[in-house]
This record gives structure tokens, C-alpha cells and sequence, in this order.
């Protein structure tokens, strides 16, 4: 399975809420037991008793729980991760106890969390992207949803949290990152980093700071390619190697994960992904940084790393001499454990190495506490997901995080509800991990603004439709456009649609359920909002700036030349 976070079916579009049973809510939420520290005598009991072939178990995770007790039996897998969007809680409870009671050794579960279980599990918290964090600036909000995060991971006994990524978005145009990171500072990256790893720690799970050396600086997605960044060493160091430094010393890090880039820089003769560079995992990363957790790699199944290395069995042993701890969804389980069986007993590996990284990962198993209590309570989640009070964290949230980016006009509220409105809602192409309908936008905002007319705008727009639509935007007092790409508007009819239309006499309002980088393309635009995500509080929230009944509270935590810079308060480098 192609470990995929942006291509989605159009079914797992989100255009409703499931309802929630609020009679299952009796007080606050259960909180969890927090992290505690590793149990080295029974790590050591345990890795002393293994035979070579578990050993080598532990450092793979795989995605095939369906049939992991095969897994299990033929490979020792150490864990599992749960992969794809609208999962259910009940499924994977169900899955995890199974596992847990099969397995001799403790296994460890794992999930993507960057925006909240509910990105992966549908009747779990969702946030929006972790930019919105940037935008709101609020290192003890964040704190509160590492905590929620890390709540509700547990209660599905899951044991990991891949996140939060830390990689500093300074190219506009990443294609995988964007709205992904905090922020383009550095300096904002740590501060929020830190606070989220403190919840989610206070909670008992383990974060995975990701994806190192850095995928902020990409023009290319290595889900299908390896992209290069030709950045220097000082520039590599002074930017996207910070967050991983600056955590070490405060003592944050229980798991990073390698991202599939090439920096010639530090690897000048071939393309080669960082994950398989020895320079950067064990040189930089090991002795100069003198990180001592577990280090993960992005899934071994992706382009960026295939393309360099085809063969999975001889990709796996050259992760491992690389120093990897751990590798994520190997294309072929069976020739990649093979591979470095076989490098094992013909000296290529040594025994040694492979126990420096099971006891690695035994050691993390026990800071969650598996040694002792491997199963969770089937019906625990059923009090932890979804709570109302996690829910108010969200809408809270988007409260601070919905930001003003530029308004060229003189009236206030930006939409007055006597106005005539045209509302333009632009289909989209692409989405990351989820994608929530427009009509979260659309009612609250007709219901207050009742003479409003609604098209919506196709990816692919033919002349008839345009010369259409431009004839009705002559006719109004606003155009109001919505739009939902992740990153950019992936659209150029879309995009030359708006272009026009801003040449015409009705002011253009853009709100972007999406990145800020949006601007870039239409710049004549009169008014540009941005809410980085379309989970429905954020475009309740947006309705609410736009009729004045609200203030928009964030910052724009990126630069996006032509937008509004934010103070010098609330930078930081």
C-alpha cells in the first residue's frame, strides 16, 4: 500500500458530521497516565531471550494488521501503523486487543496525527492543519491539543503519534508540505513544537518529530519523486536543522523521522534521500545533535526512496547502516527482513547493531507502559473521542487562528448582510488527509446574507460558463470566493476566472480553506482571508469575520510577498 497522504478518493471528501452521542459524555474526559521512564532491566531481560530473527522484527512496522498475526509469525514485526482516512475507532481497538493478545513481545501502534486523530479516524477530533497553529501563536493551546492528541490515541491504544512535523516551510511552492508546518521562522517552529510534545508526553504518547533534515525547503513531493534541496551547509544548519537541535536541549525528541530528500550539500556525488545518509543520521544527527531516541523513517514504499534504491531487501540493510532504528511499511516484508537477515549472517550487519536498535525500540514500548498492560479498554474511546470539550479546543482554535491578510476597502463589516453577493466556491483537485464540503460556508453565511447566489466553479471552466459568470459579478455589490486546494489553487481556469473577475467593478473577497500561498495568484484580489484548513469551525469562523460579528485574531506565520507582514511581537526568528 502506497503510504499516500494526499491522494484521496472523492468519497472521503467530508461534506457531513457524523452525529455524536453526547449522552456517552459524563463529565470531563479521562485523562491518561503520562510518559514514564524506560524499564531497562526488563528491556534487557526481554532482548536477551530473543532469537536473532525477533530482534530483527522489532524494527519493522507494517500496515498489513489485517493479516498481522501472519506477520507476527513469519517476522516478529515489532508494530503497526494504521494508514487511510476515515477509519473507525471501534475497528481499531478491535485490531489493536486482537494483536496486542497474539503477539508475545508487546507491539506498538502507531498513527499520522499532525492534524489530530480525527484526520485518520472519523469520529475523533479533527484540527486544521498545523499552520492554523502558526497563525494563532498560542504555545498553551497547543499544549491542550498535544494533550487531546495524545488523549485520544491512547484511548484506541495507540502508542505513537507521527507528529508533529517540525520541517520550516520556506518555499512557497512545496507541494507536500505547506500548510503541514507552523511556520517559515524557525525560531515559531520550536516554541509550538515544544509545547504540543509537552501535552501529548503529559498523556503518555510519544511524539515523532518529522521530516528530517527538513522537507520544508522542496519544491517536489517525495511520495513520488526525490526532490533535492540545494541549499548550503550554513543555510541547512541555520534553518531546518534548528527545530531538531534546539529540541534536543530541552530534551523533547522520542522519535524523529527521516524524510526521502537529497541535499547535495551534505551528499554531493549521487542523489541519495537523507533517510539512507549516514552523514546525516549518524555524523550529524547522533554525535553533533546527541539525539539518543529512535529514528523512524517515512515509508519505505515511496518514490523518493525507491527511485534511488529499487531493490527493498538491499534498501532496508543500507536504512540500517545508515542508522535506522526502525523501518515504516516496507514495500516487501518478506525480502526486506530477509535482506537484512542475510546481512546479519554474513557479517555485513552485526548482531550488535541490530540490538542497539531493538532495545531502542523495546525501550520505547516500555515508556508507554506495555510491558505491563498491553490491552485497552474497548470502550474507553467512547468517553475520550470527540468530547466536547476537545471539540471546544478547535473551535477556539479557529477563533485565533482565521486571519485578515489584506483589505484594500474602506467599509467595515467586509460584507454587509443587506449586499448583493455573489459566492463563487472553487472545486479542488488535491487535498491533504481531508477535505470538508463548502456548504459548512455556505449556509451560515446565506442565512445571514440571504440575497446571495451560489455557483460552483469547476476545476475545468469552459467559455460559456465563464462569460456567465463574469456577466453576473457586473451585477452585484460583492464576489465572495471560497477556496479549498490545500496548497495552491491547483486550477488555471480557476485561477484566471478570479483574475478577471477583479478587473471588474464588484470588490473580490478570497478566503483561502487552504494555504496562504493562494495570493501568489491572484494578487488583484481586494480582500484575502485565510483560515489554512476546512474543518467546519474554521468556516463558521469565516462567515462570522466576514459579517463583522467577530475579529480576525491570527497572524500569518509565513511570508507571502504582497500580504501583511505580522509584528515584530510576534515573530520570532
Amino acid at each position: 500500500m502506497e503510504f499516500d497522504l494526499t491522494t484521496l478518493h472523492p468519497e472521503d471528501d467530508r461534506t457531513a458530521l457524523d452525529p455524536i452521542d453526547e449522552s456517552r459524555f459524563d463529565g470531563p474526559p479521562p485523562e491518561g497516565q503520562p510518559l514514564r521512564e524506560p524499564d531497562w532491566e526488563w528491556v534487557e531481560e526481554t532482548l536477551a531471550a530473543m532469537t536473532l530473527e525477533e530482534k530483527i522484527g522489532q524494527l519493522f512496522v507494517s500496515n498489513f494488521h489485517g493479516n498481522g498475526e501472519e506477520l507476527i509469525d513469519q517476522f516478529h514485526t515489532g508494530g503497526f501503523v494504521f494508514l487511510g482516512n476515515n477509519q473507525r475507532a471501534e475497528d481499531i481497538v478491535a485490531t489493536v486487543n486482537r494483536l496486542q493478545e497474539y503477539a508475545d513481545v508487546p507491539l506498538w501502534f502507531s498513527i499520522d496525527a499532525e492534524a489530530g486523530v480525527g484526520a485518520r479516524v472519523s469520529d475523533a477530533t479533527i484540527y486544521p492543519l498545523i499552520m492554523a497553529f502558526g497563525a494563532a501563536n498560542d504555545p498553551e493551546l497547543t499544549e491542550l491539543c498535544g494533550r487531546i492528541t495524545a488523549r485520544e490515541s491512547a484511548a484506541l491504544g495507540l502508542q505513537v503519534a507521527y507528529g508533529p512535523v517540525v520541517d520550516v516551510n520556506t518555499e512557497p511552492k512545496n507541494p507536500i508540505i505547506a500548510t503541514r508546518a507552523y511556520s517559515d521562522r524557525p525560531g515559531s517552529v520550536v516554541e509550538l513544537a515544544h509545547s504540543f510534545i509537552n501535552g501529548a508526553r503529559a498523556e503518555g504518547v510519544l511524539t515523532t518529530l518529522k521530516h528530517y533534515p527538513g522537507h520544508g525547503a522542496t519544491a517536489g513531493d517525495s511520495h513520488h519523486m526525490l526532490p533535492a534541496v540545494h541549499k548550503t551547509m550554513e543555510e541547512i544548519e541555520r534553518i531546518h536543522l534548528r527545530p531538531y537541535r534546539e529540541l534536543q536541549a530541552m530534551g523533547d525528541l522520542d522519535l524523529i523521522m527521516t524524510g526521502h530528500v537529497w541535499y547535495p550539500a551534505v551528499d554531493p556525488d549521487e542523489p541519495w534521500p537523507a533517510t539512507l545518509s549516514s552523514t546525516f543520521n549518524t555524523d550529524i544527527l547522533r554525535e553533533e545533535i546527541g539525539f539518543e531516541g529512535l529514528l523512524v523513517s517515512d515509508a519505505f514504499n515511496m518514490r523518493g526512496l525507491t527511485s534511488a534504491v529499487p531493490d527493498p531487501a538491499e534498501r532496508s540493510v543500507l536504512g540500517i547502516e545508515a542508522g535506522l532504528d526502525v523501518i515504516v511499511v516496507p514495500a516487501r516484508m518478506d525480502e526486506s527482513f530477509e535482506g537484512v537477515r542475510q546481512a546479519v549472517l554474513s557479517g555485513r550487519l552485526s548482531v550488535e547493531r541490530i540490538e542497539q536498535s531493538a532495545r531502542r525500540v523495546l525501550a520505547a514500548k516500555t515508556q508507554s507502559g506495555l510491558h505491563e498492560s498491553r490491552l485497552v479498554d474497548p470502550d474507553r474511546h467512547l468517553a475520550v473521542l470527540n468530547h466536547p470539550d476537545h471539540r471546544a479546543a478547535v473551535r477556539r482554535l479557529a477563533e485565533e487562528a482565521f486571519t485578515e491578510a489584506k483589505n484594500g476597502l474602506p467599509n467595515n463589516p467586509v460584507i454587509g448582510r443587506e449586499e448583493k453577493v455573489l459566492l463563487l466556491s472553487l472545486d479542488a483537485q488535491r487535498r491533504i488527509f481531508y477535505r470538508f464540503g463548502s456548504s459548512f460556508f455556505h449556509e451560515p453565511f446565506v442565512e445571514q446574507v440571504p440575497n446571495t447566489e451560489i455557483l460552483q466553479v469547476p476545476t475545468e471552466i469552459n467559455t460559456g460558463m465563464r462569460q456567465s459568470i463574469l456577466q453576473q459579478a457586473h451585477g452585484v455589490d460583492k464576489v465572495v470566493v471560497t477556496g479549498y486546494d490545500w496548497y495552491e489553487i491547483q486550477s488555471e481556469d480557476q485561477v484566471e476566472l478570479i483574475n478577471e473577475l477583479t478587473e471588474g467593478t464588484a470588490p473580490v473577497v478570497y478566503t483561502s480553506f487552504g494555504a496562504p500561498y493562494h495570493y501568489l495568484q491572484i494578487p488583484g484580489v481586494d480582500v484575502f482571508f485565510c483560515g489554512y484548513a476546512s474543518v467546519p469551525e474554521m468556516q463558521q469562523v469565516a462567515v462570522e469575520v466576514l459579517l463583522g460579528d467577530r475579529e480576525a485574531l491570527g497572524k500569518l506565520p509565513v511570508t507571502v510577498e504582497g500580504l501583511n507582514e505580522p509584528p515584530s511581537a510576534f515573530v520570532v526568528n
